[in-house]
């Protein structure tokens, strides 16, 4: 399928086979005037979770909690209490190492322990998990002899980088935040400092008003970049509430996390006016009887992404007929539009691992797909975790003309492969079948 671009709303697809990108309108992509900010604590939870968690509520700030599994071991009811409140719960490993001084196996297990616990909360506190975000205690990321492969490390355990638009701090970017895979901050608090002793309030307190962006104490310029701003959940609670007022006096508005922003569920029958046509319009054409009786099919394996009543996004698929133990992926498009708060922020991955759990639910170990010919769509299911299998080349009508099998070949081989095919058979496209083993 060709590439078309016309110019306000934009969707990409990607089907067996397919990729489309589209565009609708006109305008620019233009910043928030408002200064935005989200509310990151680490060291969750605690005995007095519950009275954070209330304090927040009251103000109307909803946070992303980093929670330590010998914490959430200790404390459980309180962090189900966080996530029936709208917060959210990310991983900042068991017991707060200095991650440049593990093997990369004491990393995995460190992360992997607290997943566990994590992924017991959310059914207890009977809510979906929106993401998987994580951060390194001391915001140590390995440096930059392990940086790298922590990096691939938590992309392949299925983390992401948050929806946190709008940061447009020029050493944000340099330090290459942007496609960093755990979660940053633009201000820190400093509040771990209060472990000296409480005579450090003030201090903290004054450093708030300090006009500094360059040195990441950008709270007072607005509208400026956006703002995410780091805390401790263990610091006295008076010292809690201060630091919240002094910051609730700047010119931030909190939002909650994007993520918070979009639901995925398995699409209903009344769903139909909004579900039906997108996927018409951008991946599979069939009626509308069709449609319906695919759902009814194969329940549970079509999920729609929505931000309260707009479509973000969805994704499809059903039991694959060459293999028993394993589905296939037939479509997945999402909104990229830039005027919307969660475009460009993770949904198609998210959709995708919302499609493997369905999966794994119904007892599949494995999911293949077709991707386009294009390196955009290969690119995504590679850093999903997916690995090329075959190399199928078609004619213009869509016809079969060879499938090559290349598990046993390295990257560079497959993508060399690739080309020979469309040489020898003057291919109209040769797309790469993905497949991803689930644990």
């Amino acid at each position: 399928m060709p590439l078309s671009v016309s110019a306000a709303r934009c969707i990409l697809a990607l089907n067996c086979g397919a990729f489309h990108f589209w565009t609708d309108g006109g305008g620019n992509d233009m910043a928030d005037a408002a200064k935005r900010a989200w509310l990151t604590i680490d060291d969750a939870p605690t005995e007095d979770f519950r009275q954070r968690v209330d304090e927040l509520n009251a103000r109307g700030i909803r946070a992303v909690w980093f929670c330590l599994g010998e914490r959430l071991e200790r404390y459980p009811e309180e962090a189900v209490h966080a996530v029936r409140n709208g917060h959210i719960l990310g991983n900042h490993s068991y017991d707060h190492p200095a991650f440049s001084k593990l093997s990369l196996g004491e990393a995995r297990e460190q992360i992997a322990r607290t997943e566990r616990l994590l992924d017991g909360i959310y059914p207890r506190a009977g809510v979906p998990r929106p993401v998987k975000l994580f951060r390194f205690p001391y915001l140590d990321d390995g440096g930059d002899i392990k940086r790298d492969e922590l990096q691939s490390l938590l992309r392949g355990m299925g983390f992401e980088q948050p929806g946190f638009p709008g940061v447009t701090y020029p050493w944000w970017k340099q330090e290459g935040r942007p496609e960093r895979i755990d979660v940053g901050c633009t201000y820190d608090t400093w509040d771990w400092r209060l472990q000296e002793g409480g005579e450090m309030l003030p201090e903290l307190l004054a450093r708030m008003d300090e006009h500094a962006p360059e040195q990441g104490k950008g709270l007072n310029d607005a509208p400026g970049s956006n703002e995410v701003i780091m805390m401790h959940a263990w610091i006295p609670m008076d010292a809690f509430r201060l630091l919240l007022d002094r910051l609730q006096a700047k010119l931030l508005r909190f939002d909650p996390p994007v993520h918070l922003t979009v639901q995925i569920r398995p699409a209903a029958i009344s769903d139909l006016p909004i579900v039906h046509p997108f996927q018409c319009d951008y991946l599979h054409r069939e009626s509308a009887e069709d449609w319906k009786r695919r759902l009814a099919d194969v329940p549970g394996m079509y999920l729609a992404a929505f931000a309260d009543e707009d479509l973000a996004g969805v994704c499809y698929g059903q039991p694959s007929r060459r293999r028993e133990d394993a589905a296939d992926l037939q479509g997945i498009a999402v909104n990229l539009d830039h005027r919307k708060p969660y475009a460009r922020r993770g949904i198609g991955s998210r959709l995708l691992r919302a499609f493997e759990r369905v999966c794994a639910e119904r007892g599949f170990r494995r999911i293949g797909v077709g991707s386009a010919d294009d390196p955009r769509v290969e690119s995504f299911y590679q850093a999903n975790g997916y690995r090329p299998v075959e190399l199928v080349a078609k004619d213009a009508e869509g016809r079969e003309l060879e499938r090559v099998d290349i598990r046993a070949e390295a990257a560079e081989q497959a993508a060399e492969r690739k080309e020979e095919l469309r040489r020898k058979h003057g291919a109209a496209e040769v797309i790469f079948i993905f497949e991803k083993t689930l644990d």
